[in-house]
This record gives C-alpha cells, structure tokens and sequence, in this order.
C-alpha cells in the first residue's frame, strides 16, 4: 500500500514570530510547511491554510484560523495548545486530500462517460449517444405531440474515396462531413456517427414538408462545403421518417422499429440512382414526405 503524501500546509500571518513557532510545531511526519505563497512549487499547492487573519485564501484548501471568526474548516483559541494545533491540522489535510481524491474521481467518472458518448475521429456524438437520445426524443414525442424527424444520410461511392486517395484523406472527408452536418443544423438538432460514413440526425419539425425541406438543404450543401477544402467532394443520399405519437398515453414505439423504416427509405434512395433524399412510404402507398434530387442525372 502506497504511503500517503505529506500534508502541505501554508502559514499566512504577519506575525513573524507566530510563523516560526507555528512552523517547529507543525514539523511532524515530513509535512511540507510554507511561509510564503512564493516558496509552493509551481506543480504544487497547500492541503491547508494556518492563519490568523480574515482575509479571502484559497477555496480549495482546508482553514485552520487561530482567533478569527472569519470562516474557517476548524477554529482554534490564540492559546491552542501545540497537541491541538498539531492534530488539527493533520486530520484536516487528510480529510482535504480525501475529498479532491473523491472530487478527481467524480470527474474522471464525468471525462470518461463523456468520451464514451463521442466519436473519436469526427467528434460527434456517437452510436451509443444516438441510441440514447433517439430514446429520449421518442418519449419527449409521445408527451408534447411534437413530430420528430428521423434521418440518415450516407455518403455516395465512400469506398472509392478510401480506395483512390486513402484512408487518411476518407478520414479527412468524414470530418468535413461532420462539421457541415453539425454548422447546418439548428441548437435543439441532434446529429451523431452512426459509424462507417453513415450519420444520423433527429429534427423537431412542423410536419412532413418542413422535414424534407430540412433534410434535403443539409444533404445538397454537403458538395459546396467540401468543395471549401482540401478534401474530394462527395455527395450523400439521405433517407427520413417522421414519426408523430398523437397518444401521450401510449408507450412510445422501439427506438429500433422507427430507425429501421428511415434505413428503408436510405436503401430505396440508392437503389434509385443516389444523390436523392427519400422518406418512408409504407406498404400502403402512404408517404411521410416527397423525394428530391440535387440534380437531374442520378449517380450510380
């Protein structure tokens, strides 16, 4: 079992006379004892604070203040005597360096939820973070009777990209792709990787056309923003659902079952012809939107 590190303790008075004494007293199991904020090394700082004064230390240490009534971690009498000044301050610097171990913790456990949420290479959310908001969404759809929209775009011919100039410029053109995905949407839009040069978007719109007219302007800026960098242009193909929950009292339907009906309207996009934005049209002929072209000749 590691040994615990010294306690470090800065003392801030004007009275000389109390530092040194202060000092000798606290000189116990190689604990570090400062006089002066100029002397704690740069990759250093204070457990704990001695002083006798009132003035504004630092937050993150514990206060040990002798008379004062300012506020402090623990008080003490002018005539504490050195068992007690001595204790108190080794079983305040314990308890400081428990609690920033504790608060270290929190924040690693906050660092790596977070970096499990985002995709490493374009920095979006990721597929985990997807399946959880379009859960979140669905819910939130069911309770307002708003009309969620869900998308998924791919880029057309990717593999010829990684296959012509490689994996790095492929790479390069997914980032590109991420950041006009991420620029052309609105605040309260949520667009994530899917993974491969897939992306998924979730949109709240007013009804089917909004959805079209939303999806379809992010797909078709796509070329002119990579025509802004050093990457090739690509263009994408996109399909959409739309899905409206008029029962607030009904549980919301698998996030699953509503990707995969946009997945549908993905595949039929390609398979007729790509560079195209297509809704889902169930098997009765009943679309939640139109399909659109960027252009009149289709890419195959």
């Amino acid at each position: 079992m590691d040994e615990p590190p010294p306690t470090r303790i800065l003392i801030h008075t004007r009275d000389r006379e109390a530092a040194v004494r202060w000092r000798k007293i606290l000189s116990f199991d190689d604990a570090q004892v400062w006089l002066d904020p100029a002397q704690i090394p740069p990759d250093g700082r204070p457990d704990l604070i001695l002083t006798d004064s009132a003035d504004t230390l630092d937050p993150d240490a514990g206060v040990v203040r002798i008379g004062e009534k300012a506020p402090a971690d623990v008080r003490l009498p002018y005539d504490a005597t050195d068992r007690e000044l001595r204790l108190a301050c080794k079983l305040l610097g314990e308890i400081v360096r428990l609690r920033r171990r504790q608060r270290s913790d929190v924040d690693l456990h906050r660092r790596l939820s977070h970096e499990a949420m985002i995709d490493p290479l374009t920095g979006l959310p990721n597929r985990r973070a997807w399946d959880q908001t379009l859960g979140q969404r669905l819910a939130e759809a069911a309770n307002t009777r708003r009309r969620l929209c869900l998308a998924i775009l791919d880029l057309d011919h990717f593999k010829r990209v990684n296959d012509s100039h490689g994996l790095a410029t492929g790479d390069d053109v997914l980032r590109a792709t991420a950041r006009a995905l991420a620029d052309g949407l609105r605040q309260d839009d949520f667009v994530a990787r899917l993974g491969g040069d897939e992306f998924g978007l979730l949109l709240w719109v007013p009804d089917e056309s909004s959805a079209q007219a939303v999806v379809d302007r992010v797909r078709t800026a796509l070329p002119s923003h990579l025509s802004q960098t050093a990457t090739p242009v690509v263009h994408a193909s996109a399909g959409y659902y739309v899905a409206r929950l008029a029962d607030p009292a009904a549980n919301p339907p698998p996030p699953e079952a509503i990707y995969a009906l946009a997945d549908w309207a993905l595949r039929q996009a390609k398979h007729d012809g790509r560079d195209r934005t297509l809704a889902y049209t169930d098997p009765m002929g009943k679309s939640s939107g139109n399909s659109s072209n960027a252009t009149s000749q289709e890419r195959q």
